[in-house]
């Protein structure tokens, strides 16, 4: 008997379940990837507030809200906004009329072309994807954030100012919350630009100088 044959096999089966699990493995961070939000994506690639996030958040549930009043006659409004990949489900924003609600809808009742930020409308009982509402809406929320960056660091540029000194208020997570105590009146903001190196010292009560565009610890 030629046991090689058998110990080919053998080999071929193991080369196989190799194959086969790295092809999950690929599939599962390719669903990863294609599962962003848009806010979620948009705010890993930039410097934003936690006070500018949660406008970001508001906004784009008023732009989703109003997206859907204007198209009432497509029906109901239903947009991805998360994957739970453990349990293999989707978290849906449904917009009917001036009401919004969450639902959590299995991913087999959803085209597979979906992912997250992506709008649907219900037809002939079944989720459809909503390719014109999808693109409008990305690029609607898309510029939405922008514009509030650009607003953010407007304020954050005006607010830095040569040769002031700066308290801390917060450390939140090494969120950096200051504000000037050469100015009066003394108003609060994020630095969301703050020194990394510096976080760790930056302790309710720690002052800081603004010199030459950077901050440093006033002795």
């Amino acid at each position: 008997m030629n046991l090689n044959i058998f110990n080919n096999i053998e080999k071929l089966k193991r080369k196989n379940e190799e194959v086969h699990e790295l092809l999950n493995e690929l599939k599962k961070e390719m669903d990863n990837e294609n599962n962003i939000g848009i806010l979620e994506e948009f705010q890993s690639k930039n410097k934003v507030s936690i006070g500018t996030k949660n406008q970001m958040e508001r906004r784009m549930d008023e732009i989703l809200l109003d997206y859907s009043n204007k198209t009432k006659e497509d029906g109901d409004l239903y947009y991805i906004v998360e994957y739970l990949k453990e349990e293999d489900n989707f978290v849906v924003y449904k917009y009917d009329g001036e009401e919004d609600s969450v639902l959590t809808i299995k991913k087999e009742e959803i085209p597979n072309e979906a992912i997250v930020n992506t709008a649907l409308r219900i037809k002939d009982g079944k989720y459809t994807v909503d390719e014109i509402a999808t693109n409008s809406l990305k690029e609607e929320i898309t510029n939405m954030a922008n514009e509030l960056l650009k607003e953010q660091n407007k304020v954050l540029e005006e607010y830095r100012k040569e040769g002031h000194l700066y308290r801390v208020s917060e450390n939140i997570n090494e969120s950096i919350f200051i504000y000037d105590i050469t100015d009066d009146p003394k108003i609060e903001v994020e630095e969301v630009d703050f020194p990394e190196e510096l976080k760790d010292k930056a302790h309710e009560g720690t002052v800081f100088e603004y010199i030459n565009g950077e901050y440093r610890i006033k002795e």
